[in-house]
This record gives structure tokens, C-alpha cells and sequence, in this order.
């Protein structure tokens, strides 16, 4: 790299640093605790194999491969720099300078073939607009989106090596094995850091054709061969794993299959308006006010979106020979939402789903503009200058407000009144900084009040306002909402909430109504709807209950056996029932159990079951010593 192209990239750094500085001081933030405050397997004190497997896999339930580099890093935040918020954010703006200087890298690549004119200085214009978006933020400062922005990195690492590979083919030199061996590496390390690495083949595709198709020689019958049959083996098992592992997740949402597929139409119209558009009032931690879509006309807006999408695509196909790069851009945006912008059942929309998808608008907008303003040199550095400033104040702004949690909040549910989350998190803040002031504590249930009108699932509202109504023993508060809980049509809010409680006051993290848990647990075992999966879970988390919080693990074993003879497969029950037996001194039976239970974990439970793993060993260890 020549000393232009260095004084460049260290340019990036500094413009990266100075917007995001403002946001380095703020605080954890929703999932944040869930993934890293909460998990004590991320305090490493001894650097053993089991200690790093235990960190790197306490991410089981995230997604299907735990994410455990991603997990590890934060490991090493945490057992270096212990629960300091600002160490695990300064360690996110590290990552995306890196990412910056690896785009601007790979673009000074790619762009000589892709757009020609001026490639070195858009380049750089492109790199800097992403690296400085205000949509990026929550993939910098929302401390446990660093699993996107370090799946980003080796995503980019991967289509370096997969371009250099590639252009030395061309060229007639042998292959690198050496390149090619990286190039492996990097793909599975992103997909340890998060499952959206998958789209990379289709990535290094885009790069194929529309980079390197110039020089590319055309496919031999048995390549072409051998790329159907993979294809078709990938089909095969995408749909095997879409029936047993993806659809059954959509029992836990609040939308259907159909309901997703026609939504994610309009958030991706409404992507490519924060992409283009930075007004701050728009950009939010939760985008969970959005509104569902029915069909074509329900509502309007999403017909308009896919006939708007589907004019954008034959737009760019009609001019891919004189402007190839709007259909680079375009299907590399489209391509980064395949996953999670499809028929996945996760939440609608988040920004930090566009980390990378983002690159590709931004590309074709920046090449445009540029071939636009192409005889009129100086109105074009005015309007880059202008961009690029008002994207860093934008982003500047906005981490200037995530510094202070409760300020962000409040500012972001000015624009978004229809969230629940934000309303959660207004509740939740309040109160931890009502110190003593009734009226900011009443302020906060409000606000948990409202959350729990607005959200279509209300699982967190209604913990958060038990434990609320527990805690001020305000009897009318807690009967009205047991009452309340009862009477949700999703049988598994009142079994969530109920666990929430138990694990809460069981393990000592609030205030203890024994009380109030009966009245719970006795209200929903009375529900005549209540399925025999729901009334098993509900049992289970009443046993807990026994054991913890009244101290009768007596009543918990009498539970527990029911349990373990109606579910003789679920190996966790048999451990609730053997540490159970431990504690009334029946040891041989606690052997027993622990026994059978360690001879039938499979294989991978070495990985994905680490958790109960510990406690069969805890409890044979046990046996051993007595």
C-alpha cells in the first residue's frame, strides 16, 4: 500500500475514533445482561481447556452454533477488564476500525473493474460514508452486537483472500493452497462469530461475477456439474432444517410465517431509507412499533414496497453493461438480508443487520453520484464533504446519547411511542434511578404499565410489574396481575413469568413472596386450556420452587418422579430429581440418577450441554467423596 493509501486509511481511523468517542462512557444494554452481565462462565480464572470451552459455549440458545468465538472475546473482555462497560465498547470500535481499513482495502481492489472512474477516491469516500453511518451504531456500541461486527471481519478477511486466490488463477499462476486453507478458516471463524456468515458463498458469487467476470474464464461442464449437485445437497438440507429447527420457532412470535415474509418488504424499503436518509429522530435501539402486514393491502404501504423493490431490481438490470456497479450494490444488499430478512423467525428489524448488507447502497449511491458529478469536479467535493459531515455529526449525536442510558431512552421514545421495549427500558431505568423519589418510581411502573398494553407478547412487562407489586407488598397490584397473567391467550407467558420469578427469588436477586408464587402456580395449573407440554414445564419450575424458595424438597422429589416417569428422555428432570435426592441424604438414588443420565448424553453434549454436564459430575463427585 503506497503513502497515499496509508495517510488514507489512518484518515479513517481518526474520523472513526473522534464520532464514536462520545459513546465509549454509556452503559450495558438490554441483551447486554442476558449474554454478558449474567453470565458468570465469561469470569475466566484459570486459562484450562474446560474454562474456555465453558465460556466459549455459554452461548447456547443465542443460535445454532452458540457463536463461541464471538462469546470468547467477550470472555476476554470481561476476566481482563471485569464488568466495565467501556472496555467491551472500545474493544467494538476497535473491530470496526479494523472493518473499515479491510472495505477500504478490498474496495481499492474491486473497484477498478467494478466502476473505473476515480476508483482510489471512491474507494475511500465509500469506506468512510459506512465506517461513519449512524445505522452502524448499535453494531459499535450495543456492546453484544459485536457477534456482527467481528462475523463482518472475517467475512471481509475471506473475500480478500478469496479475491487474491482468484485473480492469481486468472493470471495462469498455481493455486495457493496456503490461500486457500485462510480463505477456510476465515469462513468458518465467521460462522462461529454468527450464523449470517452463511451468505459469504453468495458474496464471493457477486465478487465473481461482477469483479472478476472481465478476466474470467468460462466453467468447465464438471465444475458446473459439481456446483448443481452442491446447490441441490444445500436445498436439500436447508429444507430439512427449516421443518424440524426453524418452523416450530415461530410459536414464540408474535407474527406467522406469511405475516414475516410480507413485513420484510417494507423493512427493507424502510432500511434503504435510514440508509439514505440520516435523520436522527429515526434511528432506535428497538424498531418494535413496526407494523405487521396481512397481505397485499394490509396495509397499503406493502404493495408499495414491493412494486418499489421490484422497479429499484429492474432498474438496476437494465443498465448492469453501462453501470455495473448499481447491480453489485443492489443484489449485495439484498443478498446480507437473506437470512435474517427472510423466512427466519426472528424480530422484524434491527439496524445492525445492515453492518454489511448497508455497503452495498452506500457503493452504488456513492458510484452514482460520482459518475454524475463527474464534469463538475468541485460541486463534487462540496457534496462529499457535506455527506461525510453529516454523517459523523449524526453518528457523533447519537453516541453522545448512548452514554447516558436513561437519556437515550427517553430521547428515542419521543420518536417511537409505540414500543414496547422502549417503554420496558424506560420503565426499568426509572426506577433504578428513583433513589427514594416516589414519583420517579411511579413514573417507572407507568412506563411498565404502558410496555405491558403495548407488546403483543408481555412476558417482561408483567415480571417486571410482579416483582414491582412483591417488593412494595402492594397485595391489590400483585392479585390484579396474577389475575392478569392467567388470562393470557399464550399459555407460555404466565410459564415464563412464573420461572422468571422463581429463578428471581429462589437464587436471592429479589424480594421473596412465597406467597404470591403459590397463588401464581395454583392459578395457572387451573387453567382448563393449559396443554400437557405447558402443565409439565409449569410442574418442573414448581419443583424448583419447593426446593429454593420454601425449602421442601420433599414435595419437590414427589413432583419431579411424576415428571421424570412422563418425560423419560429429558435428562435434565432426572438431574433436578437426583440433586433433590442430595439433599435429603438419599445419595445412592442421586448416584443412580446422575449415572444414567451421564451415560446417555450424546456425543456433542461435550459442547452444547456444558451446563449439565458440570452438575452430573458435580453430583458423582459428590457420591465419590462420601
Amino acid at each position: 500500500m503506497n503513502r497515499r493509501a496509508t495517510l488514507a486509511g489512518l484518515l479513517l481511523v481518526v474520523l472513526v475514533t473522534l464520532a464514536y468517542m462520545p459513546g465509549l462512557g454509556g452503559n450495558f444494554a438490554f441483551d447486554d445482561y442476558h449474554t454478558i452481565v449474567d453470565n458468570p462462565r465469561l469470569d475466566i480464572q484459570t486459562l484450562s481447556w474446560d474454562a474456555l470451552l465453558d465460556a466459549a459455549m455459554s452461548g447456547v440458545g443465542i443460535g445454532p452454533l452458540a457463536r463461541p468465538l464471538a462469546m470468547l472475546s467477550f470472555a476476554a473482555n470481561r476476566s481482563v477488564f471485569g464488568l466495565t462497560p467501556g472496555s467491551f465498547k472500545l474493544t467494538n470500535l476497535a473491530i470496526h476500525v479494523l472493518n473499515a481499513l479491510l472495505v477500504f482495502g478490498l474496495l481499492r481492489c474491486w473497484l477498478p473493474r467494478l466502476a473505473p472512474r476515480a476508483p482510489r477516491t471512491c474507494a475511500w469516500l465509500i469506506t468512510a460514508v459506512w465506517a461513519l453511518h449512524p445505522i452502524n451504531l448499535t453494531a459499535v456500541l450495543y456492546i453484544v452486537q459485536r457477534m456482527t461486527s467481528l462475523c463482518a471481519t472475517f467475512v471481509l478477511l475471506a473475500l480478500g483472500l478469496y479475491s487474491w486466490v482468484r485473480l492469481r488463477q486468472l493470471r495462469g499462476l498455481a493455486l495457493s493452497v496456503s490461500g486457500s486453507a485462510a480463505l477456510g478458516l476465515c469462513a468458518v471463524l465467521a460462522l462461529l462469530c454468527k450464523e449470517t456468515a452463511v451468505v459469504l458463498p453468495l458474496y464471493a458469487l457477486l465478487v465473481e461475477c461482477w469483479v472478476l467476470a472481465p478476466v474470467r474464464a468460462p466453467l468447465s461442464a464438471r465444475t458446473r456439474i459439481v456446483l448443481t449437485c452442491i446447490a441441490a445437497v444445500a436445498l436439500a438440507l436447508g429444507t430439512a432444517y427449516f421443518v424440524h429447527q426453524i418452523a416450530p420457532g415461530y410459536g414464540a412470535r408474535e407474527f406467522t410465517l406469511s405475516q414475516r415474509l410480507w413485513t420484510e418488504a417494507r423493512v427493507m424499503c424502510a432500511y434503504v431509507q435510514l440508509l439514505l436518509v440520516p435523520v436522527p429522530g429515526t434511528y432506535t435501539l428497538f424498531h418494535d412499533d413496526f407494523v405487521l402486514s396481512n397481505g397485499w393491502l394490509e396495509p397499503i404501504s406493502t404493495l408499495l414496497s414491493v412494486l418499489a423493490l421490484l422497479a429499484v431490481s429492474a432498474l438496476v438490470v437494465m443498465r448492469r453493461a453501462r453501470q455495473p456497479y448499481l447491480v453489485f450494490g443492489w443484489a449485495w444488499f439484498l443478498v446480507g438480508h437473506l437470512l435474517e430478512g427472510s423466512f427466519v423467525p426472528l424480530e422484524l428489524m434491527h439496524e445492525h443487520r445492515n453492518y454489511l448488507p448497508g455497503l452495498g447502497i452506500i457503493t452504488l449511491l456513492v458510484l452514482t453520484f460520482a459518475d454524475g458529478l463527474a464534469s463538475r469536479p468541485v460541486a463534487g467535493r462540496i457534496c462529499a464533504a457535506l455527506a461525510l459531515a453529516t454523517f459523523a455529526i449524526v453518528t457523533s449525536l447519537r453516541a453522545d446519547l448512548w452514554a447516558n442510558p436513561a437519556l437515550q431512552i427517553e430521547t428515542e421514545l419521543v420518536h417511537h411511542p409505540r414500543s414496547p421495549r422502549l417503554w420496558y427500558e424506560a420503565g426499568r431505568l426509572r426506577i433504578e434511578g428513583a433513589a427514594g423519589d416516589p414519583a420517579r418510581l411511579q413514573a417507572g411502573i407507568e412506563a411498565l404499565e404502558r410496555a405491558h398494553e403495548l407488546a403483543p407478547i408481555k412476558t417482561l412487562p408483567l415480571t417486571a410489574l410482579l416483582t414491582m407489586a412483591i417488593e412494595r407488598s402492594d397485595r391489590g397490584a400483585i392479585a390484579r396481575l396474577i389475575t392478569s397473567i392467567a388470562n393470557e391467550p399464550r399459555e407460555r407467558v404466565g410459564i415464563d413469568v412464573f420461572q422468571d420469578l422463581v429463578i428471581c427469588q429462589g437464587y436471592g436477586k429479589c424480594h421473596a413472596n412465597a406467597a404470591a408464587l403459590q397463588a401464581l402456580s395454583t392459578t395457572l395449573l387451573n387453567r382448563t386450556d393449559l396443554s400437557t407440554p405447558s402443565r409439565q414445564r409449569l410442574l418442573e419450575w414448581l419443583a424448583v420452587f419447593y426446593a429454593r424458595a420454601l425449602a421442601d424438597p420433599t414435595a419437590a422429589i414427589s413432583i419431579l418422579r411424576d415428571l421424570v416417569a412422563a418425560r423419560p428422555g429429558d435428562l435434565a428432570i432426572r438431574i433436578r430429581l437426583a440433586e433433590a435426592y442430595v439433599v435429603i441424604g438419599q445419595r445412592d438414588h442421586a448416584r443412580r440418577l446422575a449415572q444414567q443420565v451421564r451415560s446417555a448424553l450424546p456425543w456433542n453434549s461435550v459442547f452444547y450441554q456444558r451446563p449439565l454436564r458440570a452438575r452430573v459430575a458435580q453430583l458423582l463427585t459428590d457420591q465419590h467423596g462420601h
